[in-house]
């Protein structure tokens, strides 16, 4: 098989651009040495270095700067490398005869040492560069290399630089290692804070001043069913039931009204991901103008359960717990707000007070077990004949009210008690057995701003026992009686 031009060119074309690639990492990495040598060549030619041969510096240089390839300090170990760049690095500076004065390098390569491995490092670093010193000048005491300085004067200058390069080591070692507590520091705090934001039970969202969100926790993933990413961009306003819209709006003004120093909540429906709706505590703050923020951060979670939990207290605290109607207080306060509603559209109110007529005999006969189900049965008959507008409440016993919100007139109040005693009476039965239930029934009505809820629940309890006097299943208008003198 014949190769072409181009193959062989490539071929030849290769292996040089690896060696030049390599070539130029070895001296990025040992540029310092490459540096030095560059120094001692001019140096030399102007007979300014001792009298060893050329050689041996370009011999030195280069292993200085193969000391400096990352494999090598790392399959060495950097205690070692650096041991080992002090030692050729010393050995430069006496060859060229200039050994105490130019120790001052030692410096450098503490710093880069340090700089590379930790505080921990100086003590080490400090005692190599101090034995190098030591062992140059005792070479230099006897005669072993050529000294430009006379040995007294060296002696005295390396001294210092060794005192210097102690201190130098020391303070360095001390400052990385407040740098290392400060970054420790900080990189716990930031560990806490992914921990507390990637496995915290709120979702955690930042959005501009238009609502778009621009981050979201990955608690979004657990709480709401949805991927971070599939809520960045969006308005979340979008999430929120339809009945609360108008609530998230007034949450998002009242955050764009104020700062960072005010911090503002809601409870809203938000849809979840499978498509139900879970209640949510939204809790917000305005730091937009924050420099390092620059977004509304809102803090979000669940509460469905706990909504749960103050929708049943409510429940119970409001409604009867045999019947499931609204207790006594309650249909008071719905008779008010009905009342109150009357003045305001200007229509009457009616006020039904109902009582069995013959539940103390089913009792007596059947038991109160039968008299419950009986009451709940009743329960469901009056609630049935009521419109959604109106309210159902028991009283206490066997007495039942019922507010009848929008009435013409008296004659439509009596219409729907007598409906209300046919499907009582009609309806009166439990388990198959029929039971001689009948219904007494007072209506009182209330004109627009007329009369209040306790003088109406008065007025129908008085028309209701004058139905009961009358005889069972009767229905009676309150009138109001004429007033006589005590002594007629």
């Amino acid at each position: 098989m014949r190769i072409s031009d181009t193959e062989q060119s490539e071929e030849t074309t290769r292996p040089m651009q690896t060696f030049v690639a390599r070539a130029t990492q070895f001296a990025r990495n040992g540029m310092e040495p490459i540096l030095a040598l560059v120094a001692i060549v001019i140096l030399h030619g102007f007979g300014l270095v001792g009298g060893a041969p050329l050689w041996a510096f370009v011999l030195l240089q280069l292993g200085w700067a193969a000391l400096q390839q990352p494999w090598v300090r790392q399959r060495s170990g950097e205690d070692r490398s650096i041991g080992l760049q002090l030692v050729v690095a010393t050995c430069t500076m006496y060859l060229l005869g200039w050994g105490a004065l130019l120790a001052v390098a030692h410096v450098y390569l503490l710093t880069v040492h340090l700089r590379r491995t930790g505080a921990q490092a100086w003590k080490p670093a400090a005692t190599a560069s101090v034995l190098s010193l030591v062992a140059g000048q005792v070479a230099v005491s006897a005669g072993l290399v050529h000294s430009n300085l006379d040995v007294t004067q060296s002696n005295a200058l390396a001294l210092l630089v060794a005192i210097a390069a102690v201190a130098t080591a020391r303070t360095l070692g001390q400052f990385v290692a407040q740098r290392e507590r400060a970054e420790a520091g900080a990189q716990l705090s930031e560990d806490r804070f992914r921990a507390l934001v990637r496995d915290g039970s709120e979702v955690i969202t930042m959005s501009d001043a238009e609502g778009n969100v621009s981050w979201v926790s990955p608690a979004a993933a657990v709480v709401m069913g949805y991927k971070p990413e599939e809520l960045r961009g969006r308005v979340m306003n979008g999430l929120f039931h339809p009945e609360d819209e108008v609530a998230s709006m007034e949450l998002f003004t009242r955050l764009l009204a104020s700062d960072s120093t005010v911090e503002h909540s809601a409870e809203l429906r938000v849809r979840h991901a499978n498509g139900s709706w879970h209640w949510h505590e939204i809790i917000s703050r305005n730091m937009l103008a924050h420099p390092a923020v620059h977004a509304i951060v809102s803090h979000q979670r669940d509460i469905t359960e706990r909504r749960a939990v103050q929708d049943r207290i409510a429940y119970a605290a409001s409604h009867d717990s045999l019947t499931g109607l609204a207790n006594g207080p309650t249909l008071k306060r719905d008779l008010e707000r009905a009342l109150a509603q009357g003045t305001r559209y200007q229509h009457p109110v009616a006020m039904l007070f109902c009582d069995l007529d013959g539940f103390k005999s089913v009792n007596d006969t059947y038991g109160h077990d039968v008299g419950d189900r009986l009451l709940q049965t009743i329960s469901t008959v009056i609630k049935n004949m009521t419109r959604d507008t109106d309210s159902a409440g028991r009283l206490g016993g066997d007495e039942f009210g019922v507010v009848l919100t929008r009435v013409r007139n008296s004659e439509e109040a009596l219409s729907v008690a007598q409906r209300v005693i046919d499907a009582i009476t009609g309806n009166a039965s439990v388990a198959g057995l029929k039971l001689e239930i009948g219904c007494s029934v007072g209506v009182a009505l209330a004109y627009p701003g007329g009369s209040d809820a306790k003088t109406l629940m008065r007025h129908a309890d008085a028309a209701m026992y004058r139905s009961k006097r009358r005889g069972r299943n009767n229905s009676t208008v309150y009138v109001e009686e004429e007033v006589s003198a005590p002594w007629s």
